[in-house]
């Protein structure tokens, strides 16, 4: 996972809020969240502005804590 997934969760904002105030699709969201698509320069700003950190921060990868152990 990627820390803007966290972010946007801590907020409690689904990915249509985010996209609303991003002025994107959910679609579009969706797949920049999922590092499936890039976003553009103007999108990339306005997410470091709407969660207030870098565009490294933000899709900086996360330890992954639903490994189940034994």
């Amino acid at each position: 996972m990627v820390k803007i997934r966290q972010e946007r969760t801590k907020k409690n904002w689904s990915q249509s809020v985010v996209a609303k105030k991003l002025g994107i699709t959910k679609s579009a969201y969706s797949n920049i969240e999922t590092l499936k698509r890039r976003p553009s320069y103007e999108i990339l700003v306005k997410l470091e502005n709407l969660f207030n950190l870098s565009h490294r921060e933000l899709f900086a990868q996360l330890p992954n804590n639903d490994i189940l152990t034994q």
